[in-house]
């Protein structure tokens, strides 16, 4: 039994205006502040670092979505995710998606994922918590 597109009902005009919208709002939120902008040089070093990452490269998901000029609608059926669930996603309400998740939605919007380590930036790098190197003892 095929399921039936919902999109599929839903007027061009419909349509148009709200992807009006949708750049208004976009454009209404264009200058928001960064966590750099928010956040003390404190309250960076002691957050999850993971967390930055991940909204920055959830960010260029989105980001890579929308300049191929694809719906979440279209993402979901590339994925078989829920919109939902990618809504959530994109806008930090799903902080713990899997690395399976991120890989799937970046190959559905045509890009390739990616691990990388980098050395920690000493100035963010909360005191007493620099990693310990291989041989070191615990303090």
């Amino acid at each position: 039994m095929a399921i039936k597109n919902p999109l599929s009902k839903v007027s061009g005009a419909a349509m148009a205006a709200a992807r009006q919208r949708a750049a208004q709002t976009r454009q209404q939120l264009r200058g928001k502040p960064t966590p750099d902008e928010l956040l003390t040089a404190n309250e960076l070093a002691e957050a999850a670092p993971f967390y930055f990452v991940l909204r920055e490269y959830i960010r260029q998901l989105k980001e890579a979505r929308e300049t191929a000029g694809l719906t979440l609608a279209e993402v979901s059926s590339r994925t078989g995710m829920a919109v939902e669930y990618l809504s959530r996603l994109e806008t930090g309400a799903q902080t713990n998606p899997t690395w399976k998740t991120l890989a799937t939605y970046a190959l559905a919007v045509g890009r390739r994922p990616q691990l990388i380590a980098v050395e920690p930036d000493v100035a963010t790098t909360p005191r007493g918590k620099q990693p310990r190197r291989r041989g070191e003892a615990k303090s």
